[in-house]
């Protein structure tokens, strides 16, 4: 006699969010649940489809994040419901919450309001936030953001589940002549080399830091670097300190750029930087690793969570001392060639078979209880 198989329904975030890392965990992670799916489980991604009111983007997207979302969950609950992102942790007050689980990629009200003005998105964050508590797992992406939610917020810490992201199998050391021509596509023949910079332009990054502690490197070693800014817009209170430091001619920005592309240039760097102030985790810190690229970032213990001894930290808050982290890298191969070994073995503990792996077990356990 034949019995149905177990729906497990993955709740992604719309794609009209355009979140680049949240994309990316929701697709890796079905991908790799197919492939290991037990036969008397199906695995499905589901969301609605965008809807737009035409000149009012942003009442559109929270009416269908809120609102439409919300009934479309209802309707489409499957044995195993698994919101993937916290944001959208208000659908599990429309589904059943003894079988949802939530994936946290960090973030609390507590931590997000350092971050954020008060207004509709806080009171809304708020609400997901009442909601993913609800649920009866929650997975997050880091021990850090574990301790960060459990000292705030009370929930069962053996219902709390650390999974780490992981990184994609195209990033990985490129020959020679696909890096030399990837380096002579986004620098002058004149430059020392490539800083690089991948993530958006929110305070959280502290971009402007980056761009004082670029300023004085330019001025401390009279060796021409260029700074690429990639996956940003600069605000304009940032564009006009890039005029006042004079370094608009070293300073080159891609909004956006696919995933594969992104391959080349992490090689092609000297050093990737990171000096973000908050993060739930740091794919671009696997990503980087993943490709050899010496890593300077900053002495958080989140970071130290993710790249462990393969990476030189400082104190992003302050300009001098991230001008001397990457003087300290640019200055010698020896540490670079370092890095690199370091950050290649470190970037092999992250795999999103392994995530794939971890999400299921939590799945088999609340089926089993």
């Amino acid at each position: 006699m034949s019995h149905s198989r177990r729906k497990i329904h993955l709740f992604r975030v719309l794609r009209q969010e355009r979140w680049y890392s949240i994309d990316v965990y929701a697709d890796r992670l079905v991908n790799s649940l197919e492939r290991i799916i037990p036969s008397d489980y199906s695995v499905e991604a589901v969301c609605p489809s965008d809807w737009h009111l035409p000149g009012w983007r942003g009442g559109s997207l929270y009416l269908n994040r809120g609102l439409r979302y919300s009934l479309y969950a209802w309707r489409h609950q499957g044995d195993i419901n698994h919101v993937l992102d916290n944001s959208y942790g208000h659908l599990v007050h429309f589904l059943d919450s003894r079988r949802t689980i939530v994936t946290s990629h960090g973030g609390t009200p507590v931590s997000w309001r350092r971050w954020n003005r008060e207004g509709p998105a806080m009171w809304f964050f708020d609400w997901a936030f009442s909601g993913m508590l609800k649920a009866a797992h929650i997975i997050v992406v880091s021990e850090y953001s574990k301790r960060e939610l459990l000292a705030d917020y009370v929930y069962d810490p053996q219902r709390i589940h650390v999974i780490h992201h992981g990184v994609d199998e195209h990033f990985v050391p490129l020959q020679d002549e696909t890096v030399e021509k990837a380096r002579l596509q986004y620098k002058s023949p004149d430059e020392a080399g490539i800083i690089l910079h991948v993530g958006h332009c929110a305070a959280r990054k502290n971009i402007e830091t980056l761009l004082i502690a670029f300023a004085h490197l330019l001025h401390a070693t009279n060796c021409p670097y260029r700074l690429l800014q990639v996956g940003g817009f600069f605000t304009v209170q940032q564009r006009a300190l890039i005029e006042r430091l004079g370094i608009a001619n070293r300073v080159t920005q891609i909004p956006y750029m696919p995933n594969e592309n992104l391959v080349a240039l992490y090689n092609a760097a000297t050093a990737f930087v990171f000096p973000s102030l908050y993060e739930g985790f740091g794919i671009p810190l696997i990503e980087a690793m993943a490709c050899g690229t010496p890593i300077v970032c900053t002495d958080w213990e989140l970071f130290h969570e993710v790249c462990g001894d393969a990476a030189v930290y400082a104190n992003t808050r302050d300009a001098d001392a991230l001008t001397s982290a990457l003087m300290r890298v640019l200055a010698s191969s020896e540490l670079q060639a370092d890095l690199r070994r370091r950050g290649l073995l470190r970037a092999r503990e992250f795999s999103w078979q392994r995530c794939a792996q971890a999400t299921l077990a939590v799945y088999q356990r609340m089926i089993g209880q």
